[in-house]
C-alpha cells in the first residue's frame, strides 16, 4: 500500500466517486477520511463492522466514507467510529492490520468519564463480536441434529449423533476459554495466560473433586494455604466469571511486573500472574460472577413473568435500532446466560424476527423504487433486502432504511408486534444460532409446534413490515 499523508485531504489523483479504484485505493480513502493513520488509536471488528477508536473524532469525514466503494455506512457511537462493511469486513480488517497502525481492541482504560454505558457496550461488542461465529456454528450444528432427529432422518442413539452432539456441546462447555481469549485482547493482556486462567476454571480434577465431596454429603470446597476458601463450582459455559477473571488478570499482571526484577520477568511474571489470578478467581471472583449471572437471569425471567407480551414487544421494537447504533451484541451474553440457566432462550427468536422485518421493509422500498429510480439503485436495494433475509442487515439498514426513516419505524413496529406474539406463545431456541432463515431447522429442537411457530413468525413479520411500508412510506419520506 502506498504511504498516506497525515492531513485529512483525499490523496492526490484519487477520486472517491470513481468505480475504477482498486481495493488498496479505497482503503487509503477510508484511512484518509478517518483523519489519517495518526488519528487511529485502535481497530477491531465484528461480523460486519470495522470499529475504530480515534484520537479526534472531529477529523472524521463521514460524507467521504459513505462514498467509498464497499462501505455501507458509518456510525459514531459508544466512543467508536463504526464503518459498516458487511461480509467482507475481515478482508478490510486484515488489510488495515498490515499497516503500521495499532489494531488491538480498545481496553477499559479508554472508557471516558461520564460515558460508562458507552464504554461497557464497547467492551461487550469487542469481546463477543469475534466469538459469535464459533458459537453460532456449534449452535447451528446442534439445531440441525435436533431437526434430523425430530424428522426421523437419523437415530438419536447413533454414533453419528453422539459424535456431532459431543463436539458441538464442547464448544459451549469451553466457552469461557473462547471468551477469555477475546477478552484478553480487549483488556490488553497476554491471550495465552488468559487461556491458562480459564483452563484453571474448568480444571477436570476440581470438577471431579466437587463430585466426590457431594457424593459423601460434604460441602464442595477446598481450603488453600490454610486460609483461602475455594468453592468448587462448575464453570462450564460460564461467561461473566470468565470476563471478570481476565479483568482481574489485567490488574494483577502490571502489579506483578513491577515487583519482579527484569532478569526474572520471563519466568516469574507469568507464574505469579497465572497463580494469583486463578486463586482470586476461584475463591471470590468466579462465585461472584455466577451470582451476577443468576441475578441477570432472574431479572429477565421476572420481566417475562410480569408481562411476556410487553417484554417481547419492547425487545422486538428496539431490535433494528440497536443494530443501527451497534449495541446489538449486548444481547448475546443475555441469551447465552438463558441457555445456561434454563436450557432455552426466548429472545434470540426476536432477533431473527427483527432481521426479517428489516428485510420486509427494504423489499417494500424496492417495490416502490422500481418506477422512480434508476435500475442500478433499485438493484442495490433488492440486494440489500436479500442479504437481510440471510441475516446480514447492515446493507439494508444503512443503505436503505436510514434514508427512509418511516420505513425504519414500520420495520421496528412489525418486529415489536411479532416479538410480543413470539414470546407469548413460547417460541424459543435451545442453542445459539445466527438470525437467518437458514437457521430455522434449529427450532425443531423445541418440537414441531415450535418449528411451525418460528416459520409463521418470520413469514408474518416480513409480510406485516412489507405492507406497513407500502402503506405509510413515500419515496420522499427521508
Amino acid at each position: 500500500m502506498q504511504s498516506i499523508d497525515t492531513n485529512n485531504e483525499i490523496p492526490k489523483g484519487i477520486d472517491s466517486t470513481s468505480k475504477e479504484l482498486s481495493f488498496e485505493d479505497n482503503l487509503q480513502l477510508l484511512i484518509k477520511a478517518l483523519g489519517s493513520e495518526n488519528n487511529i488509536n485502535s481497530t477491531t471488528h465484528c461480523m460486519t463492522r470495522l470499529r475504530f477508536k480515534l484520537v479526534d473524532e472531529s477529523l472524521v469525514n463521514q460524507d467521504e466514507i459513505k462514498k467509498i466503494k464497499g462501505v455501507k455506512g458509518v456510525v459514531l457511537q459508544q466512543g467508536q467510529t463504526q464503518v459498516i462493511i458487511g461480509v467482507e469486513v475481515e478482508k478490510w480488517y486484515n488489510a488495515i492490520s498490515n499497516t503500521s497502525m495499532n489494531t488491538s481492541s480498545p481496553g477499559v482504560d479508554t472508557i471516558e468519564k461520564g460515558k460508562l454505558f458507552q464504554g461497557v457496550m464497547r467492551i461487550v461488542a469487542g469481546i463477543f463480536g469475534p466469538v459469535v461465529p464459533a458459537i453460532a456454528g456449534a449452535g447451528m450444528l446442534m439445531g440441525l441434529l435436533s431437526g434430523l432427529i425430530a424428522t426421523n432422518v437419523i437415530s438419536e442413539s447413533s454414533d453419528t449423533v453422539y459424535f456431532f452432539r459431543s463436539i458441538s456441546v464442547a464448544v459451549f462447555f469451553f466457552l469461557p476459554m473462547l471468551v477469555s481469549f477475546s477478552a484478553a485482547k480487549v483488556f490488553k493482556v497476554n491471550e495465552y495466560i488468559a487461556l491458562a486462567v480459564s483452563s484453571a476454571m474448568l480444571a477436570p480434577k476440581l470438577i471431579e473433586k466437587a463430585a466426590q465431596l457431594k457424593d459423601v454429603g460434604a460441602v464442595p470446597e477446598l481450603t488453600v494455604l490454610g486460609v483461602v476458601p475455594i468453592e468448587l463450582l462448575n464453570y462450564g459455559g460460564a461467561i461473566v466469571p470468565a470476563i471478570l477473571a481476565i479483568w482481574v488478570l489485567s490488574k494483577v499482571t502490571p502489579l506483578v511486573d513491577k515487583l519482579v526484577p527484569s532478569s526474572a520477568k520471563p519466568v516469574f511474571t507469568p507464574l505469579l500472574a497465572f497463580t494469583v489470578t486463578s486463586t482470586i478467581t476461584l475463591s471470590f471472583v468466579g462465585p461472584a460472577g455466577i451470582w451476577l449471572s443468576n441475578g441477570a437471569g432472574w431479572v429477565v425471567g421476572s420481566l417475562l413473568e410480569i408481562s411476556p407480551t410487553l417484554t417481547g414487544f419492547v425487545f422486538g421494537l428496539t431490535r433494528p435500532i440497536t443494530i443501527v447504533f451497534g449495541i446489538h451484541h449486548s444481547m448475546t451474553p443475555i441469551s447465552l446466560n438463558n441457555f445456561a440457566l434454563y436450557g432455552k432462550d426466548l429472545l434470540m427468536p426476536i432477533m431473527c424476527l427483527g432481521n426479517l422485518a428489516i428485510a420486509g421493509a427494504t423489499m417494500a422500498v424496492w417495490h416502490k423504487q422500481r418506477k422512480y429510480v434508476s435500475k442500478e439503485e433499485s438493484s442495490i436495494t433488492l440486494g440489500s433486502g436479500v442479504t437481510a433475509i440471510l441475516g446480514i442487515t447492515e446493507p439494508a439498514l444503512f443503505g436503505v432504511l436510514t434514508k427512509y426513516t418511516k420505513a425504519l419505524m414500520t420495520a421496528s413496529l412489525a418486529a415489536g408486534v411479532f416479538g410480543a406474539i413470539s414470546v407469548t406463545i413460547d417460541t424459543h431456541l435451545n442453542s445459539y444460532i445466527l438470525s437467518s432463515v437458514f437457521s430455522l431447522p434449529a427450532y425443531l429442537s423445541g418440537g414441531t409446534q415450535n418449528f411451525i411457530q418460528a416459520i409463521l413468525g418470520v413469514c408474518g413479520v416480513f409480510v406485516l413490515s412489507y405492507i406497513l411500508t407500502l402503506l405509510f412510506v413515500k419515496l420522499d419520506d427521508k
